[in-house]
């Protein structure tokens, strides 16, 4: 049990902001929030998309997994995706991206890690970036 007072619990997670890179103490119930460093609404929850999505950004604190009869047409921004689908568009990602042997991906990546199945599509360039956050793979 945390010491009252303590900055950590385990009902709280650490996230990074998607828009300014500022770390945020959240509720690990909590859906969304608004970022104290920069005011903009932060979306924490994780998806699974396994039919069409297209927007001008698709931001989550959370992860994202790109089921094999999923397509992503947009930037992301995320804490790590897993493609078994198909993305389209650049992807930046605070943990892993993993893309399986059905996965396909067209854009450039930057992420802390890089995980590519055989059989895997990657049509762009990457580029590996240390963590940003000590909570990158909770």
């Amino acid at each position: 049990m945390p010491r009252s007072g303590s900055p950590r619990t385990e009902n709280e997670k650490t996230v990074a902001c998607t828009q300014c890179g500022g770390h945020v103490r959240v509720a690990r119930r909590a859906m969304s929030i608004f970022c104290p460093h920069c005011r903009q609404r932060l979306i924490l929850e994780d998806f699974k998309i396994k039919t069409y999505h297209a927007s001008r950004l698709f931001a989550t604190c959370g992860d994202i997994v790109v089921e094999k009869n999923g397509f992503v047409s947009a930037p992301i921004r995320v804490a790590n995706l897993t493609v078994r689908g198909r993305v389209q568009g650049k992807v930046e990602a605070r943990g892993v991206v993993k893309i399986s042997g059905t996965g396909q991906v067209r854009g450039d990546i930057e992420a802390a890690g890089l995980v590519v199945d055989g059989g895997a599509t990657l049509d762009g360039f990457f580029r590996i970036n240390a963590p940003t956050i000590e909570s990158a793979g909770e």
